[in-house]
């Protein structure tokens, strides 16, 4: 079976809302209320026989999106120079939570590519509707539980994978199981991932880059004939992992997470909505997966965090003057909270106190109308978000001498402070597109976002490197006087589409007010204990001035009836307004071109990967620069039968050695890597899968 990643263009076209009508058994689509974007790039691919461990990875193949690996499974999505948590990213619907300071789960590790149903990227600029805070974009990851059956009699289904990766000696499993009729649909999935340490250039290992994962699910579904309701539970177990450009590896992720989707016809009108639960128990520490420190020097964080989150909308058929169209009303919401605390086992009296009862809500009302106008379409909309920031008293011990004296002035001036805060953001999106003739239709997007800080960035109150991953190795301290961000850009581009060949070019601008940026601190006291600890004063974040600009597009030929040709191009560009420096951690220009062939089940593909060198680096960053380079990877899959599938291939066919500039420099000094140099690409891999249903 194959998992669509499906990238929305900017406009969608209007459509009847009849998904409810149709018997479509499927409460995702019913949640999409049937808007289908005339132009859409769908590319399929099939992770349960690529060997994908991380589904940030498949970002790679998207116009404009990659990924920054911290370590094997702790991929940050990218989309035109902007990650973390200006990416929103929603899993099932629901937004997504990240437990720990350091982003070690990334949302996307909560789904697994051999469960996945569908990754979608919303192309530009994302609908108000879909998102409280999409400074960066927008994407969705769904779990692959099945369909229901047509008929009152039940039937059981499910698909059976498994992989090995010859690079890390890895072996991932999962499973599917769906016993469903025409009402009632109840599933179970589960998959494992665990591989050792990854090797390079010939046997040369990546120290830290060990894994193992475990996530379960199970659901149940019923519908009707005006109602889908579906409820779910699931859990991310992950232990003994590494994260080699973090100063910690992961020791255990236990997460649980419950929720349901509904979506309920009444005549013309469609609600939707969701409610979610996610809890994240999080340790990490710097001494169980790499050398032993200095006894004063072992560090174990405890991280735990939990959010409750929903979202009510209506949706009802709405004509402006000779205009037909819809519109959409909504609230949501998302309530968060978040606790770490740092120790050391070899001393009883070391604690701080990284955040406590730190709280980031954030409530949400929109509006949104999508509908045919002069001969284009269009979809505009406004929503207003209120995110509301609080935290707890911190506290530090078991320090010494000047270092104690200086944690402590920073914690009783920390609790000395007015914590609460309240940020307001409106946001607004405008996207349309317009058929030039009957091979072209032109896109034209317009928007203003803004993101809120993130809890890190407003409360680290200690020089700590709990930056939310981004790996650079200094120390950062939170900022309570910290603005929100607010962009404002422009997308234009086309889509062409033959009987032969189709392209979809598009180029962006996008100007940033108050960008969130590490600055030089000026608080003598932290520059003091940061460089005490780590060598380096403090960086602390504040606002600066940004703009990012760039072109990506898909393309590709059908060469003959068994052979064509498909790629994607990304350049984009990223640069401080205020300074003459480059932001810093943004992706080179690169090119993926795959040559095909399919006939009678086999499938049959070589791929070239290109990477430019990036040296529009951040100097601010102390970022390095790097080399470009190209891979070839090799694939095949056959079906054998109607029921089993299998796969294999070989990346990196040469055995590359090479640097990915979105790769974090090397903490863990048990490795062939020295301590500081960049991380480099996997070497060699062989893999082989299968895939068997029934």
């Amino acid at each position: 079976m194959k998992t669509k990643i499906t990238i929305f263009t900017s406009a969608l076209l209007t459509s009847a809302i009849a998904n409810v009508h149709a018997g479509h058994g499927d409460v995702e689509e019913v949640n999409i209320t049937g808007y289908q974007p005339k132009s859409s790039l769908s590319l399929e691919v099939t992770p349960k026989g690529e060997p994908a461990i991380d589904t940030a990875s498949l970002l790679t193949k998207v116009p404009g999106a990659n990924l920054n690996s911290n370590g094997v499974v702790t991929g940050i999505a990218q989309y035109r120079g902007l990650y973390g948590d200006r990416v929103s990213i929603n899993i099932d619907h629901a937004p997504s939570l990240t437990g720990g300071p350091n982003a070690m789960d990334t949302p996307l590790s909560y789904t697994p590519p051999m469960l996945l149903k569908s990754l979608e990227v919303h192309r530009g600029i994302a609908p108000v509707s879909v998102a409280q805070e999409s400074l960066g974009g927008h994407m969705t990851a769904k779990l692959d539980r099945g369909e229901f059956n047509h008929g009152k009699e039940a039937k059981f289904s499910g698909e059976f994978f498994s992989r090995f990766n010859s690079t890390s000696d890895g072996f991932s499993n999962g499973m599917k199981s769906v016993l469903a009729n025409q009402n009632h649909k109840l599933s179970a999935l589960a998959s494992h991932d665990e591989g050792d340490e990854v090797r390079y250039d010939g046997n040369d290992e990546i120290g830290g880059t060990q894994y193992r994962r475990s996530r379960y699910d199970i659901s149940y579904g019923w519908k009707n004939d005006n109602t889908i309701i579906e409820i779910f539970a699931g859990k991310l177990d992950t232990r003994d992992t590494g994260t080699p450009a973090l100063p910690m590896d992961i020791s255990h992720i236990d997460s649980d997470m419950v929720g349901a989707n509904l979506s309920h016809s009444y005549g013309d009108v469609v609600i939707s909505g969701h409610i979610s639960y996610n809890h994240v128990d999080h340790g990490m520490d710097n001494f169980s997966q790499r050398p032993d420190p200095m006894p004063s020097m072992f560090r174990q964080n405890n991280a735990t965090a939990h959010n409750t989150a929903w979202l009510l909308q209506a949706k009802w058929p709405l004509s402006i003057g000779a205009s037909d169209g819809f519109l959409t009303l909504g609230t949501d919401g998302n309530e968060t909270i978040h606790d770490s605390t740092i120790t050391n086992p070899n001393n009883a009296m070391f604690e701080i106190k990284n955040f406590e009862d730190v709280e980031r809500d954030s409530y949400g009302v929109f509006t949104e109308w999508e509908g045919n106008f002069a001969n284009w379409q269009i979809e505009t909309g406004i929503r207003y978000t209120r995110v509301s920031m609080d935290s707890g008293d911190v506290s530090v011990s078991g320090m010494m001498g000047m270092m104690a004296l200086n944690a402590g002035v920073l914690a009783t001036s920390f609790n000395g402070a007015d914590l609460d805060k309240d940020y307001h953001n409106v946001d607004l999106a405008f996207n349309a597109q317009r058929e030039l003739n009957s091979e072209t239709t032109l896109n034209l997007g317009l928007g203003r976002k803004n993101r809120a800080p993130s809890y890190q960035e407003r409360y680290l109150w200690l020089p700590l490197p709990s930056a939310g991953g981004l790996a650079d190795g200094r120390s950062y301290t939170g900022n309570l006087g910290i603005d929100k961000e607010t962009a404002y850009e422009v997308t234009l581009g086309i889509d062409w589409v033959t009987e032969s060949a189709w392209a979809n070019p598009q180029v962006f601008y996008r100007y940033i007010d108050d960008y969130i940026q590490g600055v030089p601190s000026t608080n003598m006291t932290a520059n003091m204990l940061s460089t005490m600890m780590s060598g380096n004063s403090a960086l602390m974040f504040d606002n600066i001035d940004a703009k990012m600009y760039g072109v990506d597009l898909g393309y590709g030929y059908q060469l003959s009836d068994h052979f064509r040709l498909e790629g994607t191009l990304s350049y984009v560009r990223g640069e401080r307004d205020d300074e003459d420096d480059n932001l810093y951690r943004v992706a080179p220009l690169n090119n993926r071109l795959a040559v095909i062939y399919q006939e009678h089940g086999m499938e049959l593909k070589a791929e070239s990967i290109l990477y430019a060198k990036q040296s529009k680096v951040s100097s601010f960053n102390n970022e390095e620069k790097t080399s470009g380079y190209g891979i070839i990877n090799l694939s095949a899959n056959y079906q054998l039968t109607h029921q089993l599938t299998i796969s294999g291939g070989v990346e990196n066919l040469f055995d590359h050695l090479y640097l990915d500039h979105l790769a974090g420099y090397n903490r863990n000094s048990d490795s062939d890597v020295s301590v500081g140099d960049r991380l480099p690409g996997a070497g060699r891999n062989i893999y082989l899968s299968l895939a068997y249903n029934w």
